[in-house]
């Protein structure tokens, strides 16, 4: 299977949306994606919920919250003053069976009984034009059904563009064209409705034009809709690079292209486990003794094992190793979906880049409880944590971006 093995030191630079000219554009910077503050507050940064951003012209706007935003979240944000466009996105996982360049040869080939994980989103082309560059547009606005189109990045990993046939599990697509990274907001796929029968869940999240944006009041206006207690995360203009759901990781395309594509198929004895290509994890995967963060061996890819030695040094240099409890360590290589719910997406367990530590004192979805010694450090060495995510995973420690 072609490219499956591919590790790229600076794929992860992410694409900064900014809005420029006539009603919304997107350009784009380079650099990686921003680095979270050095208190275990990953909002810090960000504006409180109830602030409203000056701004001298429109503004990209998104609401999401886990499980999904309901229907009427959509009809919610267009009734808030300012509001020029919204739009749902829905976001979903597919499967690549095969695929073939243009010309018809073959491209990808995975094992026997294997399918490459394609994180695809469904979206209204007239809506969601206002959000791309103006250059793109048409592309958006021509997207028929039995076509999708691309981001830069995965006409890269997959070898072609424009024309490139994909057979996937839920259907069979023609890539129509190839938009930035920024404009896909991080997926891998943009195609318009129905949403595949065969996804076995998609995710609803909101995307909007707004002429100045009070996060106060399209919270006010989802309150209604929401069930009580739901907890909803919105985003104004830069604060993020890419507007999707479960925004505060690296999109899977990313983590793809810097990590490795891998085949992989749900297990047959494991709920909610995955079975990866062999040629992949031999490759990528490996074990070795970190004392100081297990009292067994620890298995994660490879290429974090440098900056994670770092992370574990600085610890020791300042005395507080201590803050890591060797015997509640949780593992890092885990390929999986998604707290194992195989109607969701894949976890980056999977690609033996996160890692959980002081499990027992960090149940998922309750406060969080680390040292924010620890947080600091291993943000500085390139490391976000989950404790801040609306759906909270203290022990949760994931790679973000190279470490200087």
């Amino acid at each position: 299977m072609s490219r499956v093995t591919r590790l790229r030191g600076n794929a992860a630079a992410a694409l900064v949306g900014t809005i420029v000219g006539g009603l919304l554009g997107l350009a784009t910077q380079g650099g990686t994606m921003p680095t979270p503050s050095n208190q275990p507050q990953p909002e810090k940064s960000a504006p409180r919920a109830g602030s409203q951003t000056p701004r001298s012209g429109p503004a990209a706007l998104l609401a999401w919250s886990v499980g999904g935003l309901p229907p009427a979240a959509e009809q919610a944000v267009e009734r808030v003053p300012g509001t020029i466009e919204a739009t749902s996105v829905y976001a979903g996982l597919d499967w690549i069976e095969s695929s073939r360049s243009p010309d018809g040869s073959v491209l990808d080939a995975p094992p026997q009984g294997m399918s490459i994980p394609f994180e695809m989103a469904v979206i209204e082309p007239r809506e969601y034009a206002q959000l791309v560059p103006p250059g793109e547009r048409d592309l958006v606005l021509s997207l028929e059904r039995g076509e999708v189109l691309i981001p830069e990045t995965e006409a890269r990993l997959r070898g072609a563009g424009e024309g490139l046939k994909l057979r996937l599990e839920s259907h069979s697509a023609r890539v129509s064209g190839v938009i930035s990274d920024a404009s896909t907001n991080g997926y891998e796929a943009l195609m318009r409705p129905p949403i595949p029968k065969d996804w076995a869940r998609a995710d609803r999240f909101v995307l909007a034009v707004v002429r100045n944006c009070s996060q106060r009041k399209v919270r006010r206006a989802l309150e209604p809709v929401l069930d009580p207690g739901r907890a909803v995360r919105i985003r104004c203009g830069r604060e993020q690079p890419f507007l999707r759901y479960g925004d505060s990781v690296l999109p899977q395309l990313l983590i793809k292209d810097t990590f490795g594509e891998f085949a992989a198929r749900p297990s047959s004895s494991t709920m909610g486990a995955i079975e990866v290509d062999p040629v992949w994890r031999t490759a990528n995967i490996k074990t070795a003794r970190l004392p100081a963060l297990s009292s067994g061996d620890v298995t994660c890819h490879r290429a974090i094992f440098p900056q994670l030695r770092g992370a574990l040094r600085d610890l020791a240099s300042e005395g507080l190793s201590y803050l890591i409890d060797r015997e509640d360590f949780a593992g890092c290589y885990a390929p999986r979906f998604i707290e194992r719910d195989p109607e969701g997406r894949l976890s980056h367990h999977s690609w033996g880049i996160a890692f959980d530590v002081n499990r027992s004192e960090n149940t998922p979805g309750a406060k969080a409880n680390q040292d924010a010694r620890l947080v600091e450090i291993m943000r500085e060495w390139g490391f976000t944590w989950g404790g801040g995510w609306l759906y909270p995973d203290g022990m949760h420690f994931e790679w973000l971006r190279w470490a200087p």
